[in-house]
């Protein structure tokens, strides 16, 4: 009798808890935006602007997680295509990229 060596799969996941996850942050993120945006230029609040401009771009990778739960490829690395771990996920749902990955990305 052989052993497997096929690994364990992942957990499936609860694309609703996660959809909605996803978009509270979105609207919270989205309300940051809205409020700073009077005061969000660098020569008049530069704290405000890059907050601002974080924020944002937080709201894009939001945005993409929700297409990629949308196209079934939400929790693997749009880099290596490889699973991103569950628990870099529950810290950080909109991650795009395995540890691996981003370390490269992050220049680590």
């Amino acid at each position: 009798m052989s052993a497997d060596t096929s690994t364990p799969s992942a957990p499936p996941l609860d694309v609703i808890r996660l959809r909605r996850l996803l978009e509270h942050d979105l609207a919270q993120r989205q309300e940051i935006v809205r409020q700073a945006a009077p005061s969000a230029a660098p020569n008049l609040d530069p704290v405000s602007w890059a907050t601002s401009t974080a924020t944002r771009r937080v709201v894009d990778q939001i945005t993409a997680a929700l297409a990629r739960l949308d196209d079934g490829t939400y929790g693997r690395c749009i880099r290596c295509g490889e699973r991103i771990a569950g628990a870099r996920l529950d810290v950080l749902p909109h991650a795009e990229n395995c540890l691996d990955c981003q370390r490269r990305v992050d220049g680590a």
